[in-house]
């Protein structure tokens, strides 16, 4: 049984919705068995969705942590229904939510730096191995660069052996 939050959507019908494992279903299979899909693709979801039981979820996200179904729309078109383990995002989109651009008031000089805040610690970035200082810009383009550069950061992984690979 699934014990973390799911993160469900179906495109252009649900937004995305994190929730316990059970409840996201639920909400889910609200949505879905009101699409105009073929009775055979209503059976499918309801023995996936509403069955009170997230194993054959958990056999179908094996590996991957997600999954997606594309469900054909009565006159055409389809409804892409996905699941994902926990808030959905990739390490990527993590990074990207965690840091904040700030621009700091005037100091004695009349300089404004912008500087970025960690939500994960609740306090300012810093520099080096002082652990004191915060990390400043001059300007807001290049805290940005700082920013996107951390996200691009986030899609390496190092494998075993130490090669990097994206």
């Amino acid at each position: 049984m699934i014990g973390d939050d799911l993160t469900v959507s179906v495109d252009g019908h649900l937004e995305r919705v994190t929730k316990p494992a059970l409840e996201a279903l639920d909400a889910l299979w609200q949505t879905v068995r009101e699409l105009p899909i073929s009775a055979y693709e209503l059976r499918a979801m309801r023995w996936l969705l509403d069955s009170g039981s997230t194993t054959d979820l958990e056999r179908l996200m094996n590996g991957s942590g997600s999954v997606d179904w594309p469900l054909g729309l009565a006159g055409g078109g389809q409804a892409i229904v996905r699941v994902w383990h926990g808030d959905g995002l990739t390490p990527a989109q993590r990074v990207g939510a965690r840091y904040t651009v700030e621009q700091l008031p005037a100091d004695d000089r009349g300089r404004r730096p912008w500087v970025v805040r960690d939500a994960e610690t609740g306090g300012l970035v810093t520099a080096g191995t002082s652990r004191v200082r915060p990390l400043e810009f001059a300007i807001e383009e290049c805290v940005d660069a700082w920013v996107r550069g951390q996200v691009n950061l986030a899609g390496y992984r190092v494998m075993p052996g130490g090669s990097v690979t994206r």
